[in-house]
């Protein structure tokens, strides 16, 4: 399965595996490690960066400084083939604030920089979150400490960069509408430095007031350099199909090569530590949303001999014993390869979920099925007279997708770097 050859023009998501997938796809195959896979399958099969992988193959992550910056080992972002992959590379910002990185702030910026321009195809500046302020470790206590640092990496990244064809995301942040429009307004005017922007904070998914900050921003001319606009932290369906009537309509009324990606670490951290798979789309008149199976945790739960009951390229070759190899039921069946073999499974029920939910909206905008949400329907409606100027759609598209219950933007997921 090759997804790239039936993606169309809806907006990229990035899968945002960690440290553990990234080389543990990269391995040589041992007599250990063959006994363990299925029959066939190699370690290796599991990158689906590589065109030839016999799984299935997406060329699109996003990785995080947090894995990557220090670590020497090959893995299958570092040995990737540059010409048929994407990655960009995420600034581990809160890993910094958070004390999971040890780095001070100005080594840490400016090894991050060095490896964007090493390894990546577009990078995000490194930011302090403005979750910052409720992580005491960090040693950011107010809001505008916040922003004060995030400028003075905006600047730094503008002094130092010397790749010319890496693309650098400026990065906009807020716990609140308040704080996002005060963020915004002082991150814009160092926007014509950069090729993109990077929506991260609790309100990043709230895409109506992010139309508005765009519209703003092209009105004063500050929204010309734009090529990319990246959204953190969701594999939401629902989201996802509004990403793509943005890019649709970015492309059509500002820019033809403007591009619009999302991420999120779910299938990596929520499998590995919680055992929680993806297994597809539910869509219906209500709501677009992805299913999720949360695997046994004990060891004799469960008949190791039956075929796994999902579906996906690996899957269909595997019995449950092959994800959860362990039987003491006083302890947790996983290991390391059956999690990383989970983490791969859940990516393509995502992906899938996400391609069938884009293609459900288009046939209903044919009139050709009717299980796509009304809600969504106007809302991608509204997104294409929005971005051509038009006020009152903007309002309207505020008004739908603040409505009580409302579930169109509703969860936010984690960054990748919080993994």
């Amino acid at each position: 399965m090759k997804f790239k050859d039936h993606w169309a023009d809806y907006a990229r998501y990035l899968p945002a595996p960690n440290d553990h997938f990234v080389k543990f796809a990269e391995q040589a195959t041992t007599s250990a490690l063959k006994k363990r896979l299925p029959r066939g399958v190699r370690a290796k099969h599991t990158n689906f960066l590589n065109p030839a992988s016999p799984l299935f193959c997406w060329p699109n992550v996003l990785y995080t400084a947090t894995f990557a910056v220090g670590n020497g080992k090959p893995t299958i972002i570092s040995n990737r083939d540059r010409t048929k992959t994407f990655v960009l590379g995420d600034s581990g910002g809160f890993s910094l604030i958070s004390g999971a990185v040890s780095s001070s702030m100005g080594s840490w910026r400016a090894a991050t920089l060095d490896w964007q321009e090493a390894e990546c195809d577009v990078g995000i500046i490194v930011d302090v979150p403005t979750r910052a302020i409720d992580v005491l470790a960090s040693g950011y206590t107010s809001f505008q400490s916040c922003l004060d640092q995030t400028v003075d990496n905006a600047k730094f990244a503008i002094g130092n960069r010397s790749r010319p064809d890496l693309k650098l995301l400026a990065v906009y942040q807020g716990r609140t509408k308040f704080e996002a429009d005060k963020w915004a307004g002082v991150m814009e005017t160092f926007q014509p430095n950069f090729e993109g922007m990077a929506i991260a904070g609790h309100t990043r998914l709230e895409i109506a007031d992010w139309i508005r900050r765009f519209r703003s921003m092209m009105d004063r001319g500050l929204f010309d350099t734009v090529a990319h606009i990246h959204f953190l932290g969701t594999a939401q369906p629902r989201f996802a199909v509004l990403a793509t009537a943005l890019q649709r309509a970015l492309r059509k009324y500002v820019r033809a090569d403007l591009a619009v990606t999302f991420d999120s670490s779910t299938s990596f951290t929520f499998v590995q530590k919680f055992g929680q798979i993806v297994t597809g789309l539910q869509a219906d008149r209500k709501d677009f949303r992805l299913v999720n199976h949360t695997m046994p945790n004990r060891g004799g739960e469960f008949n190791s001999l039956t075929p796994f009951p999902y579906r996906s390229p690996l899957a269909d070759l595997c019995t449950v014993g092959d994800f959860l190899p362990g039987t003491d039921p006083t302890t947790t069946p996983s290991d390391m390869v059956g999690n990383n073999m989970l983490s791969h499974h859940s990516v393509y029920s995502e992906l899938s979920a996400i391609l069938q939910a884009n293609r459900l909206v288009d046939m209903a905008q044919e009139g050709m099925n009717g299980l796509v949400p009304y809600d969504i329907s106007l809302a991608i409606g509204m997104i294409d007279k929005a971005i051509a100027g038009s006020g009152q759609a903007l309002i309207d598209l505020q008004r739908l997708l603040s409505r009580p219950g409302s579930k169109i933007t509703a969860r936010v997921e984690d960054r990748a770097d919080e993994a």
